[in-house]
């Protein structure tokens, strides 16, 4: 049987992983080091990839870089952290406002339009 540890239990995990190793590839490799201090504190504790990203996301201490491609799906959470995104609009020739991109207030994700993450990575910014 596992347990689900708590937002502040993996916090404080992350910010151990990353204290050691400054910078990681990859989502997996992050959450790999996440689970070995997370199995410190009690060894039934689990994390999924998806929630070891957000909290990563918006913990403050670590800046996410992204890789993107193109898709024709259109999305309307960030697709980083969960947040609100909000659009980018520029004026066409017709004098018309045109959504270019998009922009999620909480954790600074900038896309253009079909534009969805590929891959990410993660560096310690404090």
């Amino acid at each position: 049987m596992y347990k689900l540890p708590t937002e502040e239990e993996i916090r404080g995990a992350i910010y151990g992983a990353m204290k050691k190793k400054k910078s990681f590839p990859s989502l997996t490799s992050l959450r790999e080091e996440v689970l070995k201090e997370l199995k410190k504190l009690d060894a039934s504790y689990t994390v999924s990839l998806k929630r070891t990203r957000i909290l990563a996301a918006r913990s403050g201490f670590i800046r996410v870089e992204v890789k993107k491609k193109h898709t024709n799906k259109k999305i309307e959470n960030c697709p980083v952290c969960g947040g609100k995104l909000e659009k980018i609009r520029n004026m066409s020739l017709l004098g018309e406002k045109i959504v270019i991109g998009y922009v999620c207030k909480s954790c600074r994700y900038k896309s253009k339009v079909n534009e969805l993450p590929l891959r990410y990575s993660f560096h310690f910014s404090r």
